[in-house]
């Protein structure tokens, strides 16, 4: 009971902290184009929208199969929605038994996908923080998809990434085995290594975790496309920053195995336009000029998708501007 309280108070600390930063974002690139996604939508079209990326849609059914298996999570999640309950109004039917209302939940978190979707990527995030940890899945998502594509001030997108790392890092005892509370406290760490100098990246302790981590969720699941993708991301820049050499001896990154993974990923899914710039990107840094050639061809096709939400088309955007900027 005193860990679970502890739990609340750090959870409405860091929430308080990430309110002030929610000010300074900035909004969706206005020249994207505009998506308005309701629910029945959603419902409709989440494989297609998705291509399997997401897990399943969130349903009364999926709920309750998450709080059998990760009943820890389903206590914290309680208890912070009846908190909740005391004064917002949004979440005043969650002052009883969860379970209760794992149907009303479930709308709750497809809403938050649906302003992910959107491009509304604050309201997304608090959202999805304020609904506990089966939420962090999207709101964790929007603060790192903005944090990454949108955000232009280093000092902010590294506090914004930090933050994803503290709060999936405070929920993993909740439900440890949980592969996207994993896969987000990687992701944070990678991204956050990968704008610092070899010797600032190497001081963090993140890059052997990351590894480790990425390694760890790939095994389980040969078919987990992020993790995929940001291991290929990883041994790249792993190789930029440390040289071909030092990067086999001491973490067995490689370009060779980059390749691997970027490879594995297509095959798996071949319109995912983050992968095509993830991929484009990790040839530049470890090929330089060298590696231009083939990052255009794959820029060209990601460049050449049709977006069907606001997560793909600032992907789509983002493989558009570093083709230009190869020519």
């Amino acid at each position: 009971m005193k860990r679970a309280l502890l739990m609340l108070l750090s959870f409405v600390l860091l929430s308080c902290g990430a309110m002030a930063q929610a000010s300074d974002w900035q909004p969706y690139p206005p020249e994207l184009p505009r998506f308005d996604i309701s629910d029945e939508q959603l419902r409709a079209e989440w494989q297609s929208m998705t291509d399997g990326l997401r897990g399943p849609l969130p349903t009364a059914d999926s709920v309750r199969e998450d709080a059998q298996r990760w009943p820890k999570a389903r206590e914290y999640t309680e208890k912070l929605l009846q908190e909740k309950a005391k004064t917002d109004e949004r979440f005043a039917q969650y002052s009883g038994p969860l379970e209760s209302h794992y149907g009303e939940y479930a709308a709750h978190l497809r809403e938050a996908w649906r302003l992910l979707f959107e491009g509304r990527f604050r309201e997304a995030r608090d959202l999805g923080l304020a609904l506990g940890p089966a939420g962090y899945f999207p709101g964790l998502y929007a603060q790192a998809l903005y944090a990454t594509q949108i955000e232009t001030d280093e000092e902010r997108r590294e506090a914004l990434l930090e933050e994803v790392i503290t709060l999936t890092e405070e929920i993993l005892p909740l439900a440890p085995d949980h592969p996207m509370i994993r896969f987000g406290n990687a992701y944070g760490k990678a991204r956050v290594i990968e704008d610092m100098s070899a010797t600032g990246a190497m001081g963090t302790g993140y890059t052997s975790e990351v590894m480790d981590q990425l390694e760890e969720l790939v095994e389980e699941d040969p078919d987990n496309i992020y993790a995929i993708t940001l291991l290929g991301g990883v041994h790249s820049g792993i190789v930029e920053k440390a040289g071909g050499f030092l990067a086999r001896m001491t973490f067995g990154a490689s370009k060779g195995r980059m390749e691997e993974y970027f490879e594995r990923a297509l095959a798996l899914n071949d319109r995912y336009a983050g992968l095509y710039y993830e991929y484009a990107r990790a040839l530049i840094k470890v090929d330089g000029r060298n590696g231009e050639k083939q990052a255009r061809k794959l820029l060209e096709k990601g460049a050449a998708l049709t977006p069907r939400h606001a997560e793909e088309a600032l992907q789509v955007q983002a493989c558009q501007q570093l083709l230009a900027s190869l020519d």
